[in-house]
């Protein structure tokens, strides 16, 4: 049986006897309660390892993924193309413009995997950033707990997210699923927020700039690199534009 802090109601109906959580559990208290505690406790699970972690993030990016691209996929087809075959010719383009930008059946099944993967990837490379940050500001977790714990919050956000991203589709409600998904967005920072503290026993001002950081790193980065491609390649972007002048005029 491991063991619960003190702060952990434990007759809290959300943990099983023995203190541990099933995978289910796991999610809905990840998601549901947005405090430190939740987070220590889910990070003392016994069954808490890097591979049932980048499990789960691989099944939450690959729900996201098919949300996405089905969501694409009806928002690109154009059921009125089907009218151009019995319209006068005048008409007939007007209507069968967008028949053929459609997702296919194949991309989906084909191209979700794919970007499930990556988003694995970015996952590990992110998590890894964020444990690099914590560490620096004293945090006393591991890469491991962290990936565990952010992996719990982002499997039911994925279902989430993927039916907002089909739902998207429809004329007008796409309006309100991006206001839906921006206060989802901030909803996940708070409880990552909540995981790093946990897992890592720091501070809120801390665990937001062990999340925030990162992102600020590799935005100044990129930033710094269209600069200096931009001055590499100004000489030429110019002439460019000198030989168009010259043919105009």
């Amino acid at each position: 049986m491991s063991e619960v802090p003190e702060f952990i109601d434990q007759n809290d109906p959300v943990f099983d006897d023995g203190g541990e959580m099933s995978m289910v559990e796991t999610w809905i208290a990840a998601f549901t309660k947005p405090n430190e505690a939740t987070f220590i406790e889910i990070a003392a699970q016994k069954s808490a390892s890097l591979g049932k972690a980048f499990l789960w993030a691989f099944l939450a990016m690959l729900m996201t993924s098919f949300g996405s691209l089905i969501g694409q996929a009806f928002a690109t087809s154009n059921p009125m193309g089907e009218l151009a075959d019995v319209l006068p010719p005048e008409f007939a383009e007007i209507f069968s413009a967008g028949s053929g930008a459609a997702i296919g059946f194949g991309t989906i099944i084909c191209g979700a995997p794919i970007m499930a993967i990556i988003g694995v990837i970015s996952f590990a490379i992110s998590v890894a950033f964020v444990q690099w940050i914590a560490k620096l500001f004293g945090g006393t977790g591991s890469y491991e707990k962290l990936a565990y714990a952010f992996s719990a919050i982002l499997v039911p956000y994925s279902v989430i997210a993927a039916i907002l991203a089909i739902l998207g589709a429809i004329p007008f409600v796409g309006i309100l699923t991006g206001a839906v998904n921006l206060g989802l967005s901030i909803y996940i920072l708070v409880l990552e927020v909540q995981a790093v503290k946990g897992v890592n026993g720091i501070d809120t001002g801390k665990s937001i700039a062990s999340i925030l950081l990162p992102g600020l790193v590799i935005f100044v980065f990129v930033c710094c690199c269209v600069i200096a491609v931009t001055m590499a390649l100004g000489p030429v972007i110019g002439e460019v534009f000198n030989e168009i002048g010259q043919g105009i005029y």
